[in-house]
């Protein structure tokens, strides 16, 4: 059985749980039962498996070890309580109590939340790109505003590693993507544009059997993941592109549900994302390297892009970038000032882009 349908069986596995999550409430005064879901499985993705490894358990004790409470968790990872697209709705119905969604699946409900997409290039480490976005999410409210129409609190996120591309054929300029089909989340999907490239929107589920079947031939995504799903199974090229890090896989709570919860406790749940956030990035960083170590084990050529190819990308996309902003202004947005505010906030975290952006 390929992992594709493995994931299936599990999700269809998952659904006897999901069934009996959506009838589970808040108990007790003193003892509270919280739904937590992500579309993606937890053991490929540091944003969910953080939250499996390390926010659920450090709650889950601190809770019970510093307050008369206790906190029991019902974790649907995988799409067994909500898939990929459903994660946001389902947490503003109460059907999930704290939601972790990409925002590339949200791409106009959380529009805002794909900032770093639209400003690639800036760095590829998310020990960087994690710290500089949610800097830029206390400066500017509207980040966390967004997700009030929603009936959400927004409590924070980590950053993936670097994106790069993988292909079932080898290449070294970007000319050579040109007319070729590759896939991508969403609001990565223009940085192909600028290679010549014909875009498909997919998301990880998905992904193995679409390249094993031909429907598209390559696709954009981080090295942890690409080990993690056995991609490289079915596409033996893997190019570091230096696309960069990006903070988009939010968590928010309910607000009823919030409302439920003492003091004490929203405070360790505030506290231990933090931690979490920490969490996702270090495991990212770590990965990033080590998945590419294990890419090769695997049987795939791993390369890197260079600066050459990469600086004319970033030159090429570039008024793309400006049109990006433009529509955070056109919403109501300080979209201009949030893009250089995050490239400047990025270089004195120690970010070294291949190329300046002239936001205008």
């Amino acid at each position: 059985m390929n992992f594709r349908n493995s994931l299936i069986s599990y999700a269809a596995a998952g659904a006897i749980t999901a069934g009996m999550v959506l009838s589970a409430s808040t108990a007790s005064a003193d003892s509270f039962t919280l739904r937590i879901a992500a579309g993606h499985p937890a053991p490929p993705l540091a944003t969910v498996n953080q939250l499996q490894k390390t926010f659920v358990p450090n709650v889950t004790k601190r809770v019970a070890a510093e307050t008369d409470h206790t906190v029991r968790f019902i974790e649907g990872y995988g799409g067994t309580i909500a898939n990929l697209f459903e994660v946001l709705e389902s947490t503003q119905k109460g059907l999930v109590d704290i939601g972790a969604m990409c925002s590339c699946f949200e791409p106009t409900k959380l529009f805002a939340h794909n900032i770093n997409y639209f400003t690639p290039f800036v760095s590829g480490d998310p020990r960087i790109m994690g710290p500089t976005t949610r800097q830029i999410h206390k400066e500017f409210s509207y980040f966390s505003e967004v997700f009030d129409k929603f009936d959400q609190l927004y409590l924070g996120g980590g950053a993936f590693d670097d994106y790069g591309l993988g292909t079932k054929f080898p290449w070294t300029k970007m000319s050579e993507l040109k007319g070729v089909k590759i896939g991508a989340a969403g609001p990565n999907l223009p940085w192909l544009d600028y290679a010549g490239a014909s875009k498909v929107q997919t998301n990880l589920n998905e992904v193995y059997n679409a390249l094993q079947s031909g429907v598209f031939d390559g696709v954009v995504i981080f090295p942890a993941p690409y080990f993690g799903f056995k991609f490289g199974e079915v596409a033996k090229y893997y190019t570091t592109m230096g696309w960069g890090s990006v903070a988009a896989y939010p968590v928010s709570v309910n607000k009823k549900t919030w409302a439920k919860l003492p003091d004490a406790v929203k405070t360790i749940i505030n506290e231990e994302m933090r931690v979490y956030e920490s969490a996702v990035e270090a495991e990212g960083f770590a990965k990033y390297t080590s998945s590419l170590e294990k890419l090769k084990e695997q049987g795939v050529t791993v390369r890197d892009l260079g600066d050459v190819e990469r600086q004319k990308m970033a030159i090429a996309i570039e008024p793309w970038v400006n049109q990006k902003a433009g529509e955070y202004e056109a919403l109501g947005f300080p979209g201009k000032e949030s893009f250089r505010r995050l490239i400047a906030v990025a270089k004195e975290n120690g970010a070294t882009p291949v190329h300046d952006y002239d936001i205008k």
